[in-house]
């Protein structure tokens, strides 16, 4: 039976970053079927019959100019000289602008501390590369062997070289044969990792009368909408190099950031159904996380195969064990409503309208015993998606409303503190917005432009949930420190919320909040703003880049549970 491999490529394109693991797609024809790599285990393998043999080599010559070490998808102008003479590793010295430069020295110069306690002679970071001792020369140029195994993530010795993955199909009786010809990838030049944002908690003053309790009675809630993968396509995101929005490059990222803040809770919205079974729920499982996910009610054909995105709430298992879930379709309530409709013309234009797939997720979570507390401790938390078109405020209050009234229920059966979070799509300011922090919609807001077809005309526009966002909390306090004062510049006065939490080359606002229940809750602290400046590298750029691997940037707080002093 004859045996060929058909090709070897790189799914995520042909540009790798230092610490990102690389697995190349090989297609082998075997007689009149063609499989891929997964089907024909590798060299070595005690298996008998066809093994595939994979080898990696590093270029000995360092190809085109710097990168720089913040902004890796750009290219270096500006060197640092005391990285050079302190033995800091060369990539970690390049910067793209002085303003770069500048704006991340408080990190840069912590190389050069540790540089100079640890006396390295190569700089900060562990060679990674697992170098063979062989070589081979092919075209008059060197190339260094560095991995026997298909898979091999590029590691910091590696930054500035081209890669070559070299495979080929050998019979395990006869391994030093190769049958056939061997098939040949390049890479571009490794990249360095980049830095991921350093932002930190903000410490708040509780409000006046209420008792500082114990470690047990604080937990923190982060909110983030981590751009699926089924959307980071087509024209909107044509600014950012290919590399850059790969999902097996950007799930790394993602998943460093949320272990770095290791929240107690997370809501997360734009999770990928196959990349919560497959990525987010083993690694946050691994991390001490219980998981929970709700999809959305239709999937999307990506030009391959249906896929589909939803909400997933995690909590850390020591803090929190899960009572109840409720699962809240928003297309179930629009039949429900339309149903009650007895024109049939208003009927139909009812259900176009409404009929839009988000959905929400409800956890009640019982805090984990504490010595101090004589009762169990619940605590609700909702995290929802909100419909996205900017044409639909309607549509968009109407979920919101939805879910409040369902809220409301909950609240009405027990005495329970509650967090409302996720990505509401709507600006401070805007009806739904109103409708959240307010409780209630103003007339001069459901002007016929809002409400074209007078669906919310009818209806009761309120709720009785004394909910409060918890940003606005920054302007409650006198700005007694630098970071409160830098803090206070990064939220709008008006509204009382960021000036941004998602920004893109067309658009640059708040649509993402962390909501609670002010007479059960008080905001702790609150995860840093970061500055335009701190998320792209020049004005004009937007998100996502190599740094920031969503289109939004996530919200944090943490909370204390009132216990009002006697």
């Amino acid at each position: 039976m004859s045996v060929s491999i058909v090709s070897a490529r790189l799914p995520t394109g042909d540009t790798p970053v230092c610490n990102v693991t690389l697995e190349p797609y090989v297609l082998i024809k075997r007689g009149e079927t063609t499989v891929t790599a997964d089907d024909i285990p590798e060299e070595g393998s005690p298996e008998p019959g066809l093994q595939l043999r994979s080898r990696w080599y590093r270029s000995s010559i360092p190809r085109g100019g710097a990168v720089c070490s913040v902004h890796p998808d750009k290219e270096a102008s500006v060197q640092c000289t005391i990285c050079l003479k302190s033995k800091v590793a060369v990539h970690l010295s390049y910067h793209c602008t002085a303003e770069c430069f500048r704006s991340s020295w408080q990190q840069h110069r912590e190389y050069h501390r540790q540089a100079h306690a640890n006396g390295q002679e190569n700089g900060l970071d562990t060679p990674g590369s697992k170098v063979v001792s062989s070589t081979m020369s092919a075209g008059g140029e060197t190339w260094v062997e560095v991995s026997r195994s298909r898979k091999y993530t590029p590691a910091s010795d590696d930054v500035g070289f081209v890669l070559k993955y070299e495979c080929s199909i050998c019979d395990a009786a006869h391994p030093y044969i190769d049958l056939g010809r061997p098939m040949l990838a390049f890479t571009s030049r490794v990249r360095p990792a980049p830095n991921l944002p350093v932002r930190n908690l903000v410490p708040l003053p509780l409000p006046q009368g209420v008792a500082k309790g114990g470690p047990n009675s604080r937990f923190t809630v982060l909110s983030y909408n981590m751009l699926a993968d089924l959307y980071a396509k087509g024209d909107v995101y044509n600014h950012c190099p290919a590399w850059t929005m790969a999902w097996h490059y950007r799930k790394r990222n993602l998943l460093k950031e949320l272990l770095t803040h290791r929240p107690d809770i997370m809501c997360l919205q734009e999770v990928q159904s196959d990349h919560f079974s497959e990525y987010l729920h083993p690694e946050l499982t691994k991390a001490g996380y219980m998981g929970i996910y709700k999809k959305k009610t239709t999937e999307i054909f990506t030009g391959s195969q249906y896929t589909i995105d939803g909400c997933a709430t995690f909590f850390r298992c020591e803090r929190f064990h899960l009572v109840k879930k409720y699962e809240v379709e928003f297309n179930k309530a629009a039949i429900s409503l339309a149903d009650q409709m007895t024109n049939p013309h208003q009927k139909k234009a009812t259900m176009n309208r409404l009929l839009k797939d988000n959905v929400a997720l409800i956890a009640v979570l019982e805090m984990a015993p504490d010595p101090e507390r004589s009762s169990k401790q619940l605590i609700c938390v909702a995290n929802t998606h909100i419909h996205a078109n900017p044409e639909l405020n309607d549509v968009k209050l109407w979920q919101v409303h939805t879910l409040l009234k369902g809220l409301e229920k909950i609240a009405n059966s027990a005495d329970i503190p509650m967090l409302v979070a996720g990505d509401f799509n709507s600006i401070p300011g805007s009806a739904a917005h109103s409708l959240l922090v307010k409780g209630r919609v103003e007339p001069q807001q459901l002007e016929s432009s809002v409400d074209p077809l007078g669906l919310l005309r009818d209806t009761k526009l309120q709720h009785s949930l004394p909910l409060a966002s918890a940003y606005a909390a920054l302007l409650d306090h006198p700005p007694t420190t630098e970071q409160l004062k830098r803090q206070r510049a990064r939220l709008d006065p008006t509204h009382r919320e960021p000036l941004f939490t998602n920004l893109n080359r067309d658009f640059k606002a708040t649509l993402d909040y962390v909501l609670y229940t002010r007479d059960s809750l008080a905001p702790a602290g609150l995860l840093e703003l970061p500055a335009e400046a701190e998320v792209v590298a020049k004005p004009g750029d937007s998100l996502p880049n190599a740094n920031w691997s969503s289109d939004h940037v996530c919200l944090m707080a943490e909370f204390q549970i009132l216990q009002h002093k006697a």
